[in-house]
């Protein structure tokens, strides 16, 4: 699976990485929403994990803007929880969320369910 991971903080974007390519995922990272919206313009990927809080443009902004095709599932991550924020986020979109930190395992268990497949390893 194709997952561009959006998120201001590069120690969470290298971790989360090699998290999902150790499970055979083939990642992408983007640090802002301007760079990540021009890069789903590029490249169809299968899954999108959208940070809401980032400098300049937050995931909300992203979600409007990336004109994702319906396939593909996005997953808040945040340690932002807000009511508000997650159904605007659900609104545009959005397929569930993470609430940061968040371990190895709950996050490939949330990439399977959306994805569907059942397999689980870190």
């Amino acid at each position: 699976m194709r997952i561009l991971i959006l998120d201001d903080d590069w120690e969470l974007l290298e971790i989360t990485a090699k998290v999902l390519a150790k499970a055979s995922h083939e990642v992408d990272c983007s640090d802002n929403a301007r760079q990540a919206v021009q890069m789903v313009t590029q490249k169809a990927y299968d899954f999108v994990l959208v940070d809401y809080k980032m400098p300049e443009n937050d995931g909300i902004w992203f979600m409007k803007n990336a004109n994702l095709p319906r396939a593909t599932k996005t997953l808040l991550i945040t340690a932002f929880v807000n009511r508000d924020i997650i159904k605007k986020m659900f609104a545009l979109g959005a397929s569930g969320y993470l609430i940061k930190p968040f371990d190895d395992e709950e996050l490939l268990r949330h990439i399977h369910f959306y994805d569907g497949s059942s397999s689980v390893s870190a």
